[in-house]
């Protein structure tokens, strides 16, 4: 059989806060890449045609709801990095509280 044992709980604060960073910068990438193509994404009539305008309608009403989902997207990915951020901060406070408990 095997023992286990238990070595404690580790946490690297200075990885945490990278990877807050990262997905910040991945949130800026993602944001500054759909602002960039904005101008492609913007379909104008091939036709006066009732079919070239419903296609349009259609095709442009997809581009506004993919713009909506990377907004969204963006907005999830900078409240995910602002609360890792966050949470590392208290688990900071509280690791140091509890050293100073045991402060002789």
């Amino acid at each position: 059989m095997a023992i286990n044992e238990f070595t404690g709980v580790r946490f690297d604060s200075a990885s945490a806060l990278a990877a807050a960073a990262q997905l910040d910068a991945l949130a800026d990438r993602l944001a500054a890449g759909v602002q960039a193509e904005q101008p492609k994404l913007t379909l104008v009539a091939a036709g006066s045609d009732e079919v070239s305008q419903r296609a349009t309608q259609t095709l442009n009403a997809v581009v506004a709801s993919f713009q909506q989902s990377a907004g969204g997207g963006v907005d999830e990915l900078r409240k995910l990095a602002a609360t890792l951020r966050t949470q590392t901060d208290n688990f900071a406070q509280a690791e140091g509280q509890s050293a100073h408990g045991f402060a002789v």
